[in-house]
């Protein structure tokens, strides 16, 4: 897929009104660190919160590592004003013989309930839609996760599906249920 091919080119950085997107860098690792070390925000996450700091320098590897080979593309969401880290969103789930992929999403606690998520997901949405020439974006979610449903759907996304205990959550060590949302490209 050429488009795809040239929209991992070079790393595509994004504004929006209040937020600066950019490339996940090694100065990040304390930022995330404390963002990832809080159980409110790994409440639905898939995995525990980080212990060390040494599993945010991987987890930035990873992202690093992941756009380097064309598996994926994740943005550091940051403030325009000052530069502040306030968590990351990208695609990770990439699926170019279908024109899809899945978007997932942290953010601070400090900056929810804020609009920052929407804010993101909409410029994420851009990416997708336009370099990187995708028909449709899934996310997978919690039921019980209220604020990401929420996020979802102010840009758009509809909830096309519902999975049974098709997920072991290590969070409530049990089986739990997933809610998949979708967009489409429009144009």
């Amino acid at each position: 897929m050429q488009k795809l091919r040239l929209a991992f080119a070079t790393f595509p950085e994004m504004q929006t009104e209040r937020l600066r997107l950019r490339a996940v860098e090694p100065g990040d690792a304390d930022a995330m660190f404390r963002i990832m070390s809080d159980a409110r925000v790994m409440r639905y996450f898939g995995s525990q919160p980080m212990a060390t700091r040494d599993e945010a320098v991987r987890r930035i590897t990873g992202i690093r590592t992941a756009f380097a080979q064309r598996e994926g593309v994740r943005w550091a969401i940051t403030s325009r004003e000052d530069g502040t880290f306030m968590g990351t969103c990208g695609f990770w789930r990439l699926m170019p013989e279908h024109f899809r992929a899945e978007i997932g999403y942290e953010l601070g606690p400090e900056w929810w309930g804020k609009g920052i998520m929407p804010e993101t997901i909409r410029a994420a949405l851009t990416f997708a839609f336009g370099p990187m020439g995708f028909h449709s974006v899934e996310a997978q979610i919690h039921p019980a996760n209220i604020a990401s449903r929420r996020a979802l759907e102010k840009v758009g996304f509809v909830q096309e599906g519902y999975f049974h205990e098709n997920y072991f959550d290590v969070i409530e060590n049990g089986f739990t249920d997933t809610a998949v949302f979708s967009i489409l490209n429009e144009k």
